[in-house]
């Protein structure tokens, strides 16, 4: 005899197990494919080399332009922790472009979010490197966790183009 609830013990199991695995947005088949590409300055000195392959890079939208048919985000790189979210606090190692084949608004990306980008890397363009991106994922806000302000160029004084609030801050 069967008792009640029984059949939903291994349901329960499964999504007990889920949720401790993980929250990475990057499917599985992507991180496998991708593996470790390599530090991001060997890709921006050498980005031939790295043309056609799988990419997965992550950093701080610090600019989005719409062009005829598509849309380009510019990102400053920085490195990703174990769920490929772009670890806020970090320095960053440089910007590249990725480039979404569809004509998308520039308030999808806000300036200053965190985002993972995957898809092929597409060589440069603007000097910089240029990633052919099957999807761009724009992480949350985690509150406490970082800055509610990315730290550049708000920290950089009254020289150049950063707001300085003065000394009687």
């Amino acid at each position: 005899m069967r008792t009640p609830g029984a059949g939903n013990r291994g349901g329960l199991t499964g999504m007990i197990l889920l949720l401790l695995l993980g929250c990475s947005p990057v499917p599985e088949s992507t991180r496998v494919t991708v593996g470790h590409p390599g530090a991001f300055a060997s890709i921006r000195r050498h980005p031939g080399v790295y043309r056609g392959r799988p990419a997965l890079l992550g950093g701080r939208i610090v600019r989005v332009v719409t062009l005829d048919n598509r849309t380009r985000i510019e990102i400053d790189c920085l490195p990703l922790d174990d769920d490929e979210r772009p670890i806020g606090e970090a320095r960053g190692e440089g910007r590249f472009l990725a480039e979404i084949p569809e004509k998308v608004s520039p308030g999808a990306y806000p300036w200053g979010r965190l985002a993972t980008v995957w898809g092929t890397f597409a060589g440069t363009a603007e000097g910089r490197p240029l990633v052919a991106a099957t999807r761009v994922y724009v992480w949350p806000h985690r509150y406490g966790g970082e800055p509610l302000y990315p730290p550049a160029p708000y920290r950089e004084g009254s020289i150049g183009a950063g707001w300085d609030p003065g000394w009687w801050w």
